[in-house]
């Protein structure tokens, strides 16, 4: 019986004792038989990297330690998710980037202002699903009128709401130019900002003397993402 007395005095001094040194100190000391840490056993803010195994398969922190959905881009270091980890067929299409590249060609047109009045020559109907610039490459042939030596005029750009003014090219052939091949212009040219809906990309030209006509005119457009 007293060797029973004895084992229990023991044991109530060993709890006393690790009561008073965490009263006194304020740190955690386990008990000889107690190996389970419960989440009220820990204060709030006190786990750091350093209290998880790394890169240990049973040990560390796994996906499955995490609540799905509640990570976000602050618990990301910047540029630390690479392209390998990423699943492209999960990926949708950048809304601009669906728009950029579409080309759209326009049939062979011709015409004879006979005037300084500019007349469409060649037209080339392009949509645009949202905001976005277009590549416009219009390419003419002028030629000297049968009855006359030389000529002059003019040709243009026109996005389907204005005048690309800095696309204006005058001409001015004479039978030797022609002769040579030196009647061919070619116009270039990237709009401002567009917005969405369906427009008429064209090509106008106009005449000085009333003796060039433009027998080809061709254009084509290719829509462009960045803003």
């Amino acid at each position: 019986m007293l060797t029973n007395l004895g084992r229990s005095l023991a044991q109530q001094w060993a709890g006393l004792l690790a009561l008073f040194l965490v009263l006194t100190s304020g740190t955690a000391y386990a008990l000889a038989e107690s190996n389970t840490v419960f989440s009220d056993d820990i204060v709030d803010g006190q786990v750091s990297s350093a209290d998880v195994a790394d890169d240990d398969t049973f040990r560390a922190l796994r996906g499955i330690d995490v609540l799905n959905g509640s990570l976000s881009g602050a618990d990301f270091a910047s540029d630390s998710v690479t392209g390998i980890r990423v699943n492209e067929s999960s990926l949708s299409t950048v809304p601009l980037a669906a728009q950029g590249g579409t080309g759209r060609y326009g049939y062979d047109g011709a015409c004879n202002p006979e005037s300084t009045t500019w007349l469409r020559c060649s037209t080339v109907v392009l949509t645009l699903d949202r905001p976005g610039r277009v590549l416009i490459i219009g390419q003419v042939t002028a030629m000297v009128e049968s009855a006359n030596e030389w000529g002059d005029g003019g040709c243009r750009l026109h996005d389907g709401t204005a005048v690309i003014d800095a696309s204006v090219t005058y001409v001015n052939w004479d039978e030797e130019d022609v002769e040579e091949g030196r009647n061919h212009i070619t116009m270039t040219a990237v709009t401002n900002v567009l917005p969405a809906g369906t427009r008429a990309v064209a090509i106008d030209c106009f005449d000085q003397t009333g003796a060039t006509t433009y027998p080809l005119a061709r254009i084509s457009t290719v829509t462009l993402s960045g803003q």
